[in-house]
């Protein structure tokens, strides 16, 4: 990061961004040029990821790595600040020696063990049964230069917790409940606002797959190759 990737990005013609934040993260961290950078949308397996007919269970869930980037130890603290003690936080992601055993101790000094569900990691058939069926997707990261699970859960009609910094505004839009990640009061009033929203998974199936359809591969193509068909 402070070497090599200066060098390749010095060197480079263009430069792909897979956000608006990335891109300005870019700019701001290592001073390239904005007529370099590009912002284009990912997109997703729209053959994966879908609404089924599930009935929503009293589970959060939390799809990715334990890094501390990903700021599950305020999540943590803020499932119990909110108070709910009938629900349960799901954690899918590969146990990470460096950091789980810190969460897992987190955990039961809040006297949260018998409320934490450890996964692992799932295969595809699990994890959209899942998205269906938690009653919300809570992604309350530092930083994301995308949030590719958020775009998921959007394409299931699920509500979501994101994270008001990085790219996740520019995926979820106005779709959701963003939080400052840095606040853990923040984070647990939106728990709890999306568990008291009596219209919140209606909203969700009405609004989510429609967005989620703006993300594509084909679109994605596409605009990569304007890109470079213009540059050239």
């Amino acid at each position: 990061h402070l070497i090599y990737i200066p060098l390749i990005l010095k060197q480079s013609r263009l430069i792909l961004c897979n956000s608006i934040s990335t891109a300005n993260d870019l700019n701001s961290f290592y001073n390239v040029p904005r007529r370099k950078l590009f912002p284009i949308k990912l997109g997703f397996n729209n053959k994966k990821y879908y609404p089924i007919k599930k009935t929503r269970q009293k589970f959060f869930l939390i799809i990715g790595r334990h890094n501390p980037h990903k700021n599950l130890a305020r999540v943590i603290k803020a499932f119990a600040y909110a108070k709910i003690n009938n629900y349960q936080l799901v954690f899918v992601g590969s146990f990470d020696q460096r950091y789980t055993p810190t969460l897992i101790k987190l955990i039961d000094e809040l006297n949260l063990s018998h409320l934490c569900v450890w996964k692992g990691w799932i295969d595809d058939d699990e994890k959209l049964s899942l998205l269906n069926e938690c009653h919300a997707l809570i992604i309350a990261s530092l930083w994301e230069g995308f949030g590719l699970p958020a775009l998921e859960a959007m394409a299931c009609g699920t509500p979501i917790i994101a994270s008001e910094t990085g790219a996740l505004p520019e995926v979820i839009g106005d779709y959701g409940y963003l939080v400052n990640p840095l606040n853990i009061q923040s984070i647990s009033f939106a728990m709890n606002a999306v568990i008291n929203d009596k219209k919140c998974f209606e909203k969700a199936l009405q609004e989510g797959p429609s967005r989620a359809e703006s993300f594509n591969w084909f679109d994605t193509a596409r605009t990569i190759e304007k890109i470079i068909q213009e540059i050239d």
